[in-house]
């Protein structure tokens, strides 16, 4: 699904990634550990194009990123740090929106499965400045795979979580390896990687 080689990124006098060489199999769940500082955030960034490596080389789907941006990105679902919505909206007009910023046609009956697959569904007509940390976390999951994308990215999508909301993100990432998808999921918290 994912092979980095010889990945690097310094900036000004901070070498951030130095040289990763990653695979990432399909259809698996994928940790991406390491202590806060690590670098975890910024190869995830490179991998999604939003930071440009200094030297090395990414395939997705293998096919080398510089060459087929566009095509790639167009099959990757991702939350960097956290989501954002428009507050005022409800969860089901930001994900209509969403769908159309993302070049689809939204689609009612997918728009509430993905609320269903993210335990929104009694939410959705309700507006997001409503919703708690934890369900803005889930409405952000459903945002990053409204397209239907097989590879998903999570940057720490853990932190500020209370425990429920921990165990409510831990089944909705197993369910959409049960979908097939592809989960990378980066964190500092390796017993919470070794539950999931």
């Amino acid at each position: 699904m994912v092979e980095i080689s010889q990945l690097s990124k310094t900036y000004l006098d901070i070498q951030a990634v130095d040289h990763l060489d990653l695979i990432i199999p399909h259809n698996c769940i994928y940790g991406f550990l390491g202590p806060n500082g690590a670098g975890k955030s910024t190869t995830l960034r490179m991998l999604l194009s939003l930071v440009s490596p200094d030297q090395g080389s990414i395939k997705v789907f293998g096919k080398d990123l510089k060459n087929h941006r566009k095509e790639i990105l167009s099959g990757i679902g991702s939350i960097i740090e956290k989501p954002d919505f428009y507050l005022y909206l409800s969860a089901i007009e930001n994900l209509n929106l969403l769908a159309r910023l993302s070049g689809i046609r939204p689609n009612p009956n997918r728009i509430q499965e993905l609320l269903e697959l993210v335990g929104l569904s009694a939410r959705g007509n309700h507006k997001v400045a409503t919703y708690s940390h934890g369900m803005k976390q889930r409405l952000g999951i459903a945002q990053a795979i409204i397209h239907d994308p097989q590879l998903i990215i999570l940057d720490e999508p853990t932190t500020g979580l209370d425990p429920n909301g921990i165990l409510e993100l831990r089944q909705l990432i197993l369910n959409l390896r049960q979908e097939g998808k592809t989960v990378i999921l980066s964190s500092h918290i390796l017993s919470e990687i070794e539950l999931i």
